[in-house]
């Protein structure tokens, strides 16, 4: 995944995860909904795994986007993409 100068690696998996959420900027997808979006041969993980997966994915983020947060956690709910801030 590219950013401006910046480039960074992503497994299969945080690459399909970013994808949904980038997909749907603003949408609050549940553990759930993320799992069948990502594990399509339907596996069985816990709901945790996709909590280990966006941190990772946070983290990869941040090396691009160092001052913004784009992945937000919804208290009891799941995760939503934001769109990065316009700079002036």
């Amino acid at each position: 995944m590219r950013a401006g100068d910046g480039e960074i690696e992503l497994t299969a998996v945080e690459f399909a995860l970013l994808e949904t959420l980038h997909g749907a900027p603003g949408r609050i997808f549940s553990r759930d909904r993320l799992m069948d979006r990502i594990y399509r041969d339907h596996r069985v993980v816990s709901d945790r795994t996709i909590d280990s997966h966006v941190k990772k994915l946070r983290r990869k983020l941040a090396e691009l986007v160092p001052d913004q947060e784009l992945i937000h956690s919804v208290y009891g709910v799941g995760y939503r993409y934001e769109t990065p801030a316009e700079s002036d």
